[in-house]
C-alpha cells in the first residue's frame, strides 16, 4: 500500500471535515422531511442513496470506465464492496435515521461517536499498539464537546429510551465499518467507483425488504427541494468528500474529524426552525475545535501509514 504524503494528509483533513459538516446539514434535512412531512425511513433512506449512486457511478463511468470495468471481473473486490454497501452504507443510514426518530437528534448524534471508539480498538489493534497521546486526548475532546451540545448539562435531555439508544450504538458501529472496510478498494478504484457502488448496494438490499415503491409519497415543491438537497449536497457531495478524506487521512483521523457534524446539525438548526445557540452549544463548539488541532498535529493513523 501506498504511504500518505503530508499534502494527502492535509486535503483528507478538509475533505473528512467538510463532509461531516455537510452530513450536519443533511441531517437537519432529514429530520424536517421526517418530522414536518411524515417521510418514512424505509423510503427516505434507499431514495437518497439512488439518487447518489447514479451521480457517483456517472462520473465513474465519465471518468474512469477502464478501472469500472475491471471492477466487474474483481470478485475479492465486489464481497468487500457488498459488505461495505450492506453493513457500512445502509445499516449507517437506516440506524442513524431511527436513532433521530426514537430518541432524537442530540442522543443520535452522541451515541454515533462511538464509532470513534470502535475505529481506535481496530486501528490500534491492526498496528499492535497502544493509542498515541494525541488520539486519546481528540477522543476525550470530541466526546466531550459532543456530549455538551447534546445533553446542555443535563443528561435528562438525551431522551434515553431503549429504541434510541440501541440504533444510536449500532449506528457507531456501521460508523466505524463504513471507515475500515473501503480502505483497500478505495486505493484500486478510487472514490467515485467504490461510493456508487456501494450506496447501490445499500440502496438495492434496502429496497429489496423494504419495497419503497409501495409508499405513497406526496410531497410539496419545497419538500422535494429538500430531498434534493439531503440527496445530491448532503449525501453525493457529503460521501465523495468524506470518503476521500478516509482514502487521504486514514479512519482514525477521519472519525474523529466527522465531529463537525454536531456542530453543524447544532447551528443550521439554529439558523432553520429557531433553536436557540446556548453557552453549551459554545463549550461543545470549542472542544471539537480544539479536537481538530490535535487530529491535524497528529503524526499518524496506523492503518496504512
Amino acid at each position: 500500500m501506498k504511504p500518505r504524503t503530508a499534502g494527502h494528509v492535509w486535503r483528507g483533513i478538509v475533505f473528512a471535515f467538510t463532509g461531516g459538516v455537510l452530513w450536519g446539514f443533511s441531517g437537519n434535512c432529514a429530520e424536517v422531511l421526517m418530522v414536518e412531512y411524515g417521510l418514512d425511513v424505509l423510503w427516505l433512506t434507499p431514495a437518497r442513496m439512488f439518487v447518489a449512486a447514479f451521480l457517483f457511478l456517472a462520473v465513474a463511468v465519465a471518468r474512469d470506465r477502464k478501472r469500472f470495468a475491471a471492477l466487474m471481473h474483481d470478485v475479492r473486490t465486489m464481497v468487500r464492496l457488498v459488505a461495505y454497501g450492506v453493513f457500512g452504507v445502509l445499516l449507517m443510514q437506516v440506524t442513524y435515521l431511527y436513532a433521530i426518530q426514537y430518541a432524537g437528534a442530540g442522543t443520535a448524534l452522541t451515541l454515533e461517536q462511538l464509532c470513534l471508539v470502535f475505529v481506535l480498538v481496530y486501528v490500534c489493534a491492526k498496528g499492535r499498539r497502544l493509542p498515541n497521546k494525541g488520539e486519546a486526548a481528540g477522543i476525550a475532546l470530541a466526546a466531550c464537546g459532543v456530549v455538551c451540545i447534546a445533553t446542555q448539562g443535563d443528561p435528562a435531555n438525551l431522551h434515553s429510551q431503549a429504541e434510541g439508544i440501541f440504533w444510536g450504538v449500532v449506528s457507531g458501529l456501521a460508523m466505524a465499518l463504513y471507515n475500515i472496510l473501503p480502505i483497500e478498494p478505495l486505493e484500486r478504484y478510487g472514490t467515485p467507483i467504490v461510493n456508487g457502488m456501494g450506496l447501490l448496494i445499500g440502496a438495492v438490499a434496502c429496497s429489496a425488504f423494504t419495497h419503497p415503491w409501495t409508499y405513497d409519497v406526496r410531497l410539496p415543491p419545497e419538500g422535494w427541494a429538500i430531498f434534493a438537497v439531503l440527496a445530491v449536497v448532503g449525501t453525493f457531495v457529503a460521501y465523495f468528500l468524506y470518503i476521500q478524506g478516509v482514502n487521504d487521512a486514514g479512519p482514525m483521523r477521519s472519525s474523529l474529524l466527522a465531529c463537525s457534524e454536531p456542530v453543524t446539525g447544532t447551528f443550521v438548526s439554529a439558523a432553520w426552525v429557531g433553536t436557540a445557540i446556548t453557552s453549551w452549544d459554545v463549550a461543545g463548539l470549542l472542544l471539537i475545535i480544539a479536537m481538530v488541532f490535535l487530529v491535524v498535529l497528529s503524526g499518524r493513523d496506523g492503518v496504512r501509514d
